[in-house]
């Protein structure tokens, strides 16, 4: 069985643009999970993942669907909400965030807005080299 981890959008986003994350996430060694809300930041970003791959917007879609993620429904981590809105002061960042209290496994993010958390083990890209 493979252990799990939480994926926060900067190392999805990472990962279509051709960053290390895509060797990680691609890798088999871990069960990604996520939130919807998560998605649907990555999807915001697909304008500039474009631009900046050089991938069309189409492909970067279809891409998108084959990373290997598993999507948690909101109903599974509401009641951690609450506890996330008093930790970060970023709104994009509560549903993550409550997974992760609510699930009590890593969460992998660049963001800095999740150090000094103590209620969570924050995992970073350079931590996986």
């Amino acid at each position: 069985m493979r252990p799990s981890i939480i994926v926060d959008a900067n190392p999805i986003v990472s990962a279509l643009i051709g960053g290390f994350s895509r060797g990680i996430l691609f890798g088999h060694h871990f069960e990604f999970i996520t939130t919807e809300f998560t998605l649907s930041e990555v999807e915001k970003y697909i304008p500039y993942i474009s631009t900046k791959s050089g991938v069309s917007i189409g492909t970067i879609h279809f891409l998108l669907t084959l990373i290997p993620l598993k999507i948690v429904a909101k109903e599974k981590y509401s009641n951690y909400i609450p506890k996330a809105t008093s930790l970060v002061k970023d709104k994009k960042n509560i549903d993550i965030l409550a997974l992760a209290l609510a699930l009590g496994i890593p969460l992998w993010s660049n963001d800095k807005h999740f150090e000094g958390i103590i209620e969570i083990r924050l995992v970073k890209t350079k931590d996986f080299v």
